[in-house]
Formats: structure tokens, sequence, C-alpha cells
């Protein structure tokens, strides 16, 4: 999103935090690293452990500030592991929305005047905070974030011992883990379409809650209920019904339907460079349940191909996308470039009902 932004605040990071930034950096794939060092004008050779000493040197003499990581990582995670909502736009008019006037005008009535195509550096907020809202007349994107919190299992550290009176006592170790959640929305206003980005969290967070966290802290001045969630289902229907044709852009890994009854049945293939289709038995039966069933999940791999889009594929390589249908959420389980991401998320979008 080609906006014209400005750096806003001096905030402050503790040890912990700029700790914890700067994995977040090196937990990025080499080219991006790579990216940003460069950009920053430090050397991009060596380990990582190198290039972390690299880093904390340059903040320590101050040829590179903290806000300067915390922008380019806003600028990268969105597009790596993430899951995302799809949204229909207000049916309502929304012309106001285009006005670059009226928006920084409603913003500035509830407090937000600063966040105009600004970026505030945020590290870990405990509740979640807007950091960004970037506009123009055909798009509106609104960034937040939040601090999470969890223990995770490690049996490395776990232990024994006995009580005074010869009792055995098993201690189960859990690693206290922090993360930086990354929330983002944004409303094509040409096409008057949606989407919520929700940064990958671990097992045991739910994204539906994210999705309701993120969307009472906007309420205020932009509603939820403008906006229609996309029916997942229908698309993975269609995208095997392509395949199923010869004429798909994907790959099936995997798939799961549900009957009116609300039984299911699925298959997965031998592995993920393998399709699924292609003994006639199973293609089958999942072609019977695929005419009177409902997509219930698809674990596709987009392949690279031109495709019937408006726009040319802009990747070389499979691409995992996990379709969510019971959920109408979507899955990207391994990094990918914004270019990706809109690529493939505009061709579910023509799928959807």
């Amino acid at each position: 999103m080609a906006i014209q932004t400005k750096t806003v605040g001096s905030p402050s990071f503790t040890e912990d935090e700029q700790a914890l930034i700067i994995t977040d950096v090196l937990a990025l794939k080499k080219y991006q690293i790579g990216e940003f060092l460069a950009g920053v004008g430090l050397l991009k050779s060596g380990t990582k452990e190198v290039l972390r000493g690299r880093i904390e040197e340059a903040l320590d003499d101050g040829s590179l500030a903290m806000s300067q990581i915390v922008q380019f990582l806003d600028s990268v995670i969105p597009w790596c592991k993430q899951h995302v909502y799809l949204h229909k736009g207000p049916q309502s008019p929304i012309a106001n929305w285009r006005k670059e006037e009226w928006v920084a005008a409603l913003l500035k009535k509830h407090r937000l005047g600063k966040y105009y195509n600004a970026n505030l550096p945020l590290a870990l907020p405990d509740r979640m905070k807007v950091s960004s809202i970037q506009h123009d007349s055909r798009r509106l994107r609104i960034t937040a974030i939040k601090r999470r919190d969890w223990w995770e299992r490690n049996e490395d550290y776990d232990d024994s011992a006995t009580t005074e009176e010869g009792d055995d006592i098993e201690l189960r170790a859990f690693v206290h883990r922090v993360t930086r959640s990354l929330v983002a929305f944004e409303w094509d206003l040409v096409a008057n379409s949606a989407f919520l980005q929700i940064s990958q969290l671990p097992t045991g967070f739910d994204y539906a809650d994210v999705a309701d966290e993120f969307f009472e802290l906007i309420e205020g001045w932009l509603d939820r209920s403008l906006f229609t969630p996309c029916d997942l289902r229908p698309p993975i229907t269609q995208l095997h019904a392509l395949e199923e044709s010869g004429s798909g852009e994907t790959r099936l890994h995997g798939i799961d339907y549900r009957t009116l009854q609300g039984r299911r049945f699925g298959g997965k293939s031998a592995s993920a460079a393998d399709p699924l289709l292609g003994e006639a038995t199973i293609d089958a039966a999942l072609s019977a349940i695929r005419k009177s069933g409902i997509g219930h999940l698809g674990n596709f791999y987009w392949v690279p191909t031109n495709g019937s889009g408006p726009a040319p594929c802009p990747f070389e390589s499979d691409i995992h996308v996990i379709l969510v249908g019971f959920k109408n959420r979507i899955n990207f389980p391994t990094p990918n470039d914004e270019e990706t991401v809109r690529y493939v998320l505009s061709r579910i979008r023509s799928h959807c009902a």
C-alpha cells in the first residue's frame, strides 16, 4: 500500500522488548533479513548471532533506532504466517470514506488524528492498541499490536523428586513465551471489499476472539456490522471441481466435506507433493460428496499459473493455503510476500458466493 506515512512518538523499549523484537527480525526469511540490514546500512553476512550483535551495536551507538526495526517488522509480518477473514463491503454509500479530509476529521473527532497516515512504533502493549491508520481515496488500512503470553510445554526441563515421606514427585516444565501479535484490517474503497489479517498465534488462541478484540477497539468510528463475512465453503467446492476438470489453479492435499445430516467425509493425499486426485475410486467418491455435501475444510497448494485472474501469477513455487470453511477463515501456514498473499486472496474471493 504505497501511502506516505510518518513516524510519530518516541516510545521507550525495555531490554526484554528490544531482545524479542530483534529475535522477530532474525526469524524472518534470509532475504528479508538481508533487505532490512541493507536498508539500514549494515552488513548482511554472518550467522544470526553475529547479525544480532551487529544490530545491538548499531542500536547502542545510535546509528539505528528501535522505531526503524519496528516499522520494518510491521511492513513484513502481515504477509508472513497468518490467518485471514474475507469481508464484503457495506451496502450503504461509502463516498465519504474515499475523502481524505472527511476521514481525517472523523479520526480527529475520536482522538485518533495522530495515527492518520502515521506509524506509532509499539513494542508489546498489554492491551491491543492501534499503531497505524493508512488512508487515501482507494484504501483504508488499520494496524493494531498486542503482547500475548502463553506457557509452552517443554520436556527438556522436566525433573523428578521425592517427598520427605518418600513419595515420588514428577515436575513437568512449561516455558513462558511472549509474542508480538499484529492484526490489520484493510478496506478496498474501490472494489468495496475488505479483509482482516491476524499474524499466526500458538495453539490455544482463538482467532475469532482476536477478531472481536480488534473490532471492539475501532467500533467507535468504524462499525463492524457494515461488513459481511465471506462464506468460504463454496470456494472449497469450486476449487475441487476445477481441479477435477483439469482446469484448476490448485493441487488438493486434503479435503473435508460435511453432509446435510452432519456427517463428515474427506480424503488426504500421500504427501504434500502428491495430488489427492488421481485414483478412480477415490475420485468418484469425492466427486459424489462434492455434489451433495458442503465444503468444510480444504487443504490446497496454489500452483504457479497465469490462471484466469486479472493479474499474472506472482509466484514461482507452490503456496500452501488452508481454507477453514466451517470458520470462514484462511490460513497461510508458511511465510509469503505481500504480492503473493494479495493474489491468492483475490482468487479465493472470486470463488465466493
